[in-house]
């Protein structure tokens, strides 16, 4: 299917959100355009969480979403591993089964 669409999210800590947004933003061809929103993390993976956090009981992070063209996930996954290869970022992709704006 040519103009399918599936959504990468990525889930990192808020240390590294000026490092993924730069990378993105410097992508070639470059991507349509993502969002960002900081988030809390609950569960597990908090043998790295701050003081703060764990008596929070949750863990800062940024999270990314990316709609974009099946065949960009792979080529976006890539380069993030290459310049990015630190394993604190989580992600995952979904199926868009369909997109437009608000007239």
């Amino acid at each position: 299917m040519p103009n399918e669409l599936k959504r990468l999210t990525l889930v990192a800590p808020r240390a590294l959100e000026e490092d993924l947004v730069s990378v993105l933003l410097e992508m070639h061809p470059a991507l349509p355009g993502f969002t960002t929103a900081h988030v809390a993390g609950h569960g597990e993976g908090f043998e790295r969480a701050r003081v703060v956090e764990r008596v929070q009981g949750r863990i800062d992070r940024v999270l990314l979403w990316l709609v974009l063209p099946a065949e960009t996930v792979d080529r976006v996954l890539a380069r993030l591993c290459d310049v990015l290869p630190q394993s604190e970022v989580v992600w995952w992709v979904e199926p868009v089964e369909t997109m437009g704006r608000r007239a």
